[in-house]
């Protein structure tokens, strides 16, 4: 685990599943998910999520970046074999930085969600499943 990852101080609901790797982590509580990179943690609540859909990436994608257009932000957290890849889209996000609490607008992550801590975030969600 990266040693640059900022403690959480206060997670909403009770926590389900905790997974940190070296350059990013995910936590799943009852009521949000924080997505963890090195100094920074996105707090997304439920109730802000739009939708979690597959993604298939199109290229390599190697290391954690940033890209900005049309004034959202777009995630992306290390392509990974093992584990299926998603794109979650939320209103609101909370930024965690070592400055303090910060509110954004609309963001996009592309991450790689293990089955076991997607269907924790099924389960509490309340998101419907539409094929």
């Amino acid at each position: 685990m990266n040693r640059d990852f900022i403690q959480l101080r206060g997670l909403e609901g009770e926590l389900k599943v905790s997974q940190k790797k070296q350059e990013y982590g995910l936590s799943v509580s009852t009521r949000e998910i924080v997505f963890h990179k090195p100094h920074v943690n996105y707090l997304i609540r439920y109730d802000d999520i739009v939708s979690i859909v597959p993604f298939e990436p199109r290229g390599r994608r190697t290391r954690v970046s940033v890209r900005n257009s049309s004034g959202s932000a777009v995630e992306y957290a290390s392509q990974r074999a093992d584990t299926d890849q998603y794109r979650l889209y939320a209103s609101r996000v909370t930024v965690h930085n070592r400055s303090g609490l910060a509110a954004m607008g609309a963001m996009q992550f592309v991450l790689p969600i293990p089955p076991k801590l997607m269907a924790v975030i099924a389960e509490f969600s309340g998101l419907d499943r539409v094929i």
